[in-house]
């Protein structure tokens, strides 16, 4: 994702999409340890670094998808090799 670009929140719904639950399941078979639900809120709320995680709220559902969680994680990654050199 480009700088100044907001991302459509309609895209996640062409994505892979996930439910906060099963993102929790997934990150817990990426890493081993699941997060808290609380922590994936708060990812798409306040963001972590400046970073959101998109998602789009239908209903009194929050959605996210696979690739959502993957362009969170790369941005995090980025942002942290670029605090570190």
């Amino acid at each position: 994702m480009s700088e100044g670009k907001v991302p459509s929140p309609t895209r996640i719904l062409t994505e892979d999409v996930l439910t906060l639950q099963d993102a929790r399941k997934e990150l817990a078979e990426i890493t081993g340890r699941r997060p808290d639900k609380t922590t994936l809120y708060r990812w798409c709320l306040r963001g972590v670094g400046g970073v959101k995680l998109e998602h789009i709220r239908l209903g009194n559902r929050i959605l996210v998808s696979r690739q959502s969680l993957t362009r969170f994680i790369e941005a995090r990654s980025a942002q942290r090799q670029g605090a570190a050199s």
